[in-house]
């Protein structure tokens, strides 16, 4: 067997665990809220790593 032969194998080996892992039906929930993330308000549903710190970009305090 050649290098590139090893090197195919391998690739196919881990492409097919790939796909096995995407379609997996133990991630089906994860992968279905993970795929509403851009259609959430942001203003009702901040991402998990917002910085509090910073609320004078994001809030609406200047309107006032």
């Amino acid at each position: 067997m050649s290098f590139g032969s090893i090197i195919l194998v391998l690739s196919m080996v881990v492409f097919a665990g790939i796909v096995w892992w995407a379609f997996s039906p133990r991630f089906k929930k994860t992968h279905e809220k993970d795929g509403m993330i851009p259609f959430l308000d942001s203003r009702n549903h901040p991402p998990e790593s917002f910085d509090q710190g910073d609320e004078s970009k994001t809030s609406d305090k200047s309107k006032s």
